[in-house]
This record gives C-alpha cells, sequence and structure tokens, in this order.
C-alpha cells in the first residue's frame, strides 16, 4: 500500500474560518500596535528604528507570555461547602443539608503579558520623561491622568464572583486619552499625549479596577486564583493602554 496524506478538519468547518480571523487579527496587530508604540517613544528621545524595534519586541513578548503568572501572596480562607447528613428517625433516614467550613486558600499573582510588560513600558516612558526638559509638566499631566483614570475605573467596576473584576472596556483609555490631551495641550507638551495616555489608562486602570477592588472587595471574588491582568493581551490593563495611545494618535 503506498503512502497517502489524508487531510482532516479536526473540528466544524466555523472554527477554521475563526482561526483564519484570529490569524488574520494577530498579522495586523502585529503590524499597527509595534508602529503606534513607536511613535510614543519617539518624542522621548528614541530613534525610529530603534522605538520600532523595541515596540516589536515588547508586543511579541506580551504575547508569549499572557500565559504565564506570577505569585505574589497566597491568603487563607474558609470555604463554605455544602453536604448532606442523614438521620435515623425509626428506621426512616432523612436527609439534612448543611454547610461544612473548609480550610483554603487564594492565591494572588500578576500576569506577565497582561500587567508586568504594560507596567514595565510605562515605567520606561516615565523614565524618559525625567530626563526631559518638560519633566514638570509631564509628571503633572500624568499625576492627573492615573488619578481621573484610577476613579473612573474604580466606580465602573463590579465585582463577578468567581470570574473576577470586570471593567467597560473603552471607558479606562477613553478617560485616559481625552485627559493626556486635554491637559497635554494646556501646557504645551502635545508630543507627549500619546506615552502619557498609554501610561496613564495602565497605571489609571491597574490601580482603580484591580488593587482598590482587590483591598476593598477581597472576599467577594471568591476564586482559589486572583490573577491581576490574567486574560493576557485581552485584560483590561493591556488593552486600556493600547486602545488609549491609538486615540490619542487619532485625535491628534
Amino acid at each position: 500500500m503506498g503512502k497517502r496524506v489524508i487531510v482532516q478538519l479536526p473540528l466544524h468547518p466555523l472554527f477554521l474560518v475563526f482561526f483564519f480571523m484570529l490569524a488574520f487579527t494577530a498579522v495586523i496587530w502585529l503590524f499597527f500596535v509595534p508602529r503606534a508604540l513607536a511613535y510614543a517613544f519617539q518624542p522621548l528621545g528614541i530613534s525610529p528604528h530603534l522605538a520600532y524595534a523595541v515596540a516589536l519586541v515588547i508586543v511579541l513578548l506580551s504575547m508569549m507570555l499572557s500565559f504565564v503568572n506570577v505569585a505574589i501572596a497566597e491568603v487563607p480562607r474558609h470555604v463554605l461547602v455544602p453536604e448532606v447528613n442523614y438521620v435515623s428517625f425509626f428506621g426512616i433516614y432523612y436527609p439534612v443539608p448543611r454547610l461544612r467550613p473548609v480550610a483554603s486558600k487564594t492565591v494572588i499573582a500578576v500576569n506577565v503579558g497582561g500587567a508586568l510588560i504594560p507596567l514595565s513600558i510605562s515605567s520606561l516612558m516615565l523614565s524618559l520623561m525625567m530626563v526631559s526638559s518638560r519633566v514638570f509638566e509631564a509628571l503633572v499631566v500624568e499625576a492627573l491622568t492615573v488619578t481621573t483614570v484610577s476613579l473612573v475605573s474604580y466606580s465602573s467596576s463590579r465585582i463577578v464572583p468567581g470570574v473576577g473584576i470586570v471593567v467597560p472596556a473603552l471607558i479606562p483609555p477613553l478617560v485616559a486619552a481625552l485627559s493626556a490631551m486635554a491637559l497635554s495641550s494646556l501646557l504645551n507638551i502635545i508630543e507627549l499625549a500619546p506615552a502619557l495616555a498609554y501610561s496613564g489608562a495602565v497605571i489609571g486602570a491597574l490601580i482603580g479596577a484591580d488593587v482598590v477592588n482587590l483591598v476593598k472587595h477581597f472576599d467577594k471574588l471568591r476564586s482559589p486564583l486572583i490573577s491581576i491582568g490574567g486574560a493576557g493581551t485581552f485584560d483590561g490593563i493591556y488593552l486600556s493602554g493600547i486602545v488609549a495611545l491609538f486615540l490619542t494618535l487619532l485625535f491628534i
């Protein structure tokens, strides 16, 4: 019998269409996102070619490391587990349901691709601003942008037990873009608006949506693993920075 090659779709054909769309989206993502980050880095004193190379590496690392979580703390807790006991009464057994407390723990982790890398980009941008001639104006805009995004992110977030913290996707980046552009224009540093919008969205979403809710509503989360930025490149922290950057570049 000769050798044969058999091609068989492992899934429904509609899933194949979905995978092609996902691959196309990834190509578009890798084309536009590094260029947008490169534009944000250039006013900070980085050459266009180096800015694009750095941005491309950052985007690739975010996608590859979006499945990696770094545990930073373990919090003991008690979980109520339902169980049924049977009581005999004249030879007849009656079920008696009750809740039994069981010792457990919650692991708090930070996602590398969804939180650590966006924070690293923001830190790099802020450190480059520190050596610029308009450092005071940049810090004022950044502080006000982060504060505004934090307040809006917290007020618009909600706790979904067993799922995590949910925030409307467009609200934090839109607030960050508008705040950074308005304040940068007012202080005559509009060329720094893309970098300020990105870092303001990332840090503001992290503080307002994750950190504050984690501190105030920890018991409501009811999850054995709480990962900050755990949705990776689809997480609110990561997407807030990227969308805020795109909106700022589009508007200015």
